[in-house]
């Protein structure tokens, strides 16, 4: 294995398709599929975004903003009413859940989608199982291959690539990256700008007064949290070999948390600064594969931010909460937020 380092190379190596190719299937110990369209390479890389794009563009989402803003409203109502809660069960999780409801137009889904937990891998005593996740793509797609409705899965059931209708593995495996992609990574976002805001009164105070610069502090936090930390990819060497007979120990690592974390790019990498001018950060990848959700994250995160900065005057992160460090070099930052304990008012 390889690990492909710093902010140039990973951009690099993320452009560069046929020595670092996508060719592979991961989590190999919950699923037999691949996620479409991040585990292809271009052309056939090309068709299924082109053919995805319907679902998730700008002016589309920017319709929906008020929609996120109510959900927003009501959750961040009954947190601030219960003295405050935990950030990730209570608001994050939810609101990525209920934004998804809306975007898929599947209100009817969100509750079993948050019974999973923030990972669609849902972690048993005998570890991680994709069988909760197996059994509902199974009954949505029975279900919309012979239905009419608007929404996403009939949206996906009826897709043709080349004049070809798709298979019903690749339902799974678009509909995989639907779920997982737009989940964990954005509650990480969201929870992280609160647990940042709680002592950052400064930065708070500014985005206050200043709401039209969220976005950009919205970046910087996914640079220093590095939500997609880096991502398999196959080298020239085995690209030949069949997937069976490749070992997964020789496919290369592009490091995004290392691109987030260069100094030659980012002054004092390892503090959030919110008013970076320049900040190519590496959070929703690089190249043909960069994150075709990002904008939904970006709306997302503001419209739940933007929210809790108007109606929650003051809060602070409670001792107990739990919350795990990686490290990349010499520097430390929140790997995974399991809890954030806020009381407020």
């Amino acid at each position: 294995m390889s690990e492909i380092v710093g902010h140039a190379n990973v951009r690099a190596a993320a452009r560069d398709t046929e020595n670092y190719s996508s060719d592979l299937q991961g989590d190999r110990d919950v699923r037999t599929y691949r996620q479409l369209p991040l585990e292809v390479d271009p052309p056939r890389h090309h068709l299924y975004r082109t053919a995805l794009t319907p679902l998730f563009v700008k002016p589309k989402i920017e319709k929906m903003i008020p929609q996120f803003e109510a959900i927003a409203d009501r959750l961040i109502s009954k947190f601030k009413a219960n003295g405050g809660g935990d950030v990730v069960s209570e608001l994050a999780l939810p609101m990525v859940g209920h934004c998804l409801g809306v975007i898929y137009n599947r209100p009817q889904d969100v509750e079993e989608w948050l019974s999973w937990g923030p990972d669609v891998w849902i972690t048993t005593p005998e570890g991680r199982s994709g069988v909760h996740l197996d059994n509902y793509l199974k009954t949505v797609f029975d279900e919309a291959e012979n239905s009419d409705e608007d929404n996403a899965w009939t949206f996906i059931s009826k897709l043709q690539i080349e004049g070809e209708p798709i298979s019903r593995i690749e339902m799974y495996g678009i509909a995989n990256v639907l779920l997982a992609g737009g989940r964990d990574t954005v509650v990480k976002l969201m929870t992280g700008m609160i647990w940042h805001l709680a002592t950052a009164i400064a930065d708070r105070e500014f985005l206050i007064k200043n709401p039209d610069k969220l976005g950009s502090a919205i970046h910087e936090v996914l640079r220093y949290l590095s939500p997609l930390p880096r991502m398999e990819r196959v080298p020239a060497s085995i690209r030949t070999l069949p997937e069976e007979l490749r070992d997964p120990g020789d496919y290369d690592h592009l490091s995004f948390v290392s691109g987030n974390f260069d100094e030659s790019v980012f002054s004092e990498p390892d503090q959030i600064n919110i008013h970076r001018e320049r900040n190519p950060h590496l959070s929703f990848g690089f190249g043909p594969h960069i994150c075709i959700g990002n904008h939904v994250a970006e709306v997302e995160t503001a419209a739940l931010i933007s929210t809790f900065l108007r109606e929650v005057d003051d809060w602070k992160i409670l001792p107990e909460s739990n919350i795990s460090f990686d490290a990349i070099g010499k520097y430390k930052y929140p790997g995974r937020f399991h809890s954030l304990l806020v009381s407020c008012k």
